[in-house]
């Protein structure tokens, strides 16, 4: 009788106790061989999902059932290292891979129980799509946490400072996104959420649908908001609710900069990170000059000339280094 050919199926099969006797003997004795040293046929987006599971099955012990052999100790040193360096190759790699290569990427389910952080550091933004189809804006500094893959009766990430929602409707799996002091759940609309470090405010926008909005432990304040809705949940855990024109307010997640009435100072605010820059202004009475523009993906040489004939102001950009005086 042929011994059956070991593919991503029968690895599945294996891992899950399904096997018969004699397809664990082939999964085994592939194991054993040192084959499992060269990459699977797989398609790429289930790799992660079997590599994972048979790294902890090796490690444990060649998966359910097997009795324990005894192994020369110098065979079990190789086999151990053997295995110790592919783990962390295959771990280098999908680090390197998740928070360097792919920010505009579909997160690939692993195991129910494993998350993923995805951060952003100044100047930079990215786009994460979750397996439900949801899409997640993150703007600079900024940080997300989200389950590679997502339970039956819910859909949980964790957020540290600025993103822009959209969630696929799914009327039997809420969507919940926690902040520090925030609870925000939904099953399928648009809106903003940004945490803010010095004041422990949360702010959340609506841009589309209906929107539960509380503070994290839900014993006070719920509030529901609709399209243009806006709240701040403060410290003290009250919230304040007002109507807003959200389209402006969350045109950043479009790589637009909007302002109206603002001061060269709160403009600064948002620059400086946005574009990863330190912006020094020499003559103080710049400050409180107020600038009405709006721009579509401006680079910075482009954003400060034309903010500079409407401020009459000189400039210098030098690296990241920008002078106004």
């Amino acid at each position: 009788m042929s011994m059956k050919k070991v593919d991503s199926k029968l690895l599945k099969k294996y891992f899950d106790g399904g096997c018969t006797d004699e397809e664990k003997k082939a999964v085994e004795a592939w194991l054993e061989s040192g084959h499992y040293h060269e990459p699977l046929n797989l398609p790429d987006k289930t790799k992660g999902y079997y590599k994972e599971l048979m790294w902890k099955n090796i490690s444990a012990g060649f998966g359910p059932a097997t009795a324990p052999k005894v192994v020369p100790l110098h065979k079990k040193m190789m086999r151990y290292a053997a295995v110790v360096i592919i783990f962390l190759s295959v771990g280098a790699a999908a680090y390197f891979y998740l928070n360097h290569l792919d920010p505009d990427r579909t997160l690939d389910p692993v195991a129910q129980d494993d998350h993923r952080t995805i951060e952003t550091q100044r100047g930079q933004k990215r786009t994460v799509k979750l397996p439900d189809g949801s899409t997640i804006r993150l703007n600079y500094e900024s940080q997300i946490k989200v389950p590679v893959r997502f339970t039956d009766s819910e859909r949980m990430v964790f957020l540290q400072g600025h993103a822009h929602f959209d969630v696929a409707r799914d009327p039997n799996r809420p969507f919940i996104i926690y902040t520090e002091n925030s609870k925000t759940q939904v099953l399928g609309t648009s809106f903003d959420i940004r945490t803010y470090k010095n004041t422990d405010e949360t702010e959340i926008i609506v841009t589309s649908g209906r929107v539960a909005f509380s503070d994290k432990s839900e014993d006070q304040n719920l509030v529901t908001l609709t399209v243009n809705g806006r709240a701040v949940l403060n410290a003290d855990k009250s919230i304040e609710t007002s109507e807003v024109d959200a389209q402006k307010l969350t045109a950043w997640k479009d790589n637009r900069l909007i302002f109206e009435d603002q001061t060269l100072r709160e403009i600064i605010e948002v620059l400086q990170p946005w574009y990863d820059v330190e912006i020094t202004v020499e003559d103080t009475n710049q400050f409180e000059m107020e600038y009405n523009f709006s721009f579509d993906n401006p680079s910075l040489d482009v954003l400060i000339e034309q903010m500079s004939f409407m401020g009459k102001f000189e400039y210098a950009i030098e690296g990241k280094q920008v002078t106004i005086y």
